[in-house]
């Protein structure tokens, strides 16, 4: 109970000093853009490649609002979250022609986020047969392409939006 009340929690569970979504948000210039993948900044959310991806292509939408309650983002910032899901999915298709596509939050910690305070979303392409056993037996993900070989497909794409 301890444990579910955010009691005595292990340090390697206990939530960071500082929001890894929120320094991201802020940038530093292109330099810091490409460095951490990011593709795209809006005036509401920013573009960036998941760095643990579940396939090559994996995108997360972030708003710039530190906030970890979807019911407390505002409807500018919502509408532009879904507007750039619909423009990272039609990169997407441009490059890797997947099959599928995943897209969603994990809402909170219990609901699978690794920053259940800052609500982000994720859009990761999807193809037929492209999962195996690996992840299950050794906690091992296989992706065909580098991060940096992946922001330098997708760069060129996001510029010219």
């Amino acid at each position: 109970m301890k444990f579910l009340q955010n009691e005595g929690e292990p340090d390697h569970l206990r939530a960071p000093s500082s929001c890894v979504l929120c320094d991201l948000g802020k940038g530093g210039g292109e330099g810091f853009d490409i460095e951490h993948y990011v593709l795209l900044r809006a005036s509401q959310c920013y573009v960036v490649l998941n760095a643990f991806p579940y396939a090559a292509g994996h995108l997360m939408i972030v708003p710039y609002a530190h906030e970890g309650d979807l019911l407390n983002l505002g409807n500018t910032e919502l509408a532009e979250s879904l507007e750039l899901t619909r423009v990272a999915i039609g990169v997407l298709k441009e490059i890797y022609n997947p099959e599928g596509f995943n897209f969603g939050a994990n809402l909170g910690r219990a609901g699978g986020a690794a920053f259940g305070d800052h609500v982000h979303f994720h859009v990761v392409p999807r193809w037929l047969g492209d999962t195996n056993f690996m992840t299950t037996l050794a906690h091992t993900r296989v992706i065909p392409e580098a991060l940096p070989d992946t922001y330098k497909r997708m760069k060129a794409y996001f510029k010219a939006i």
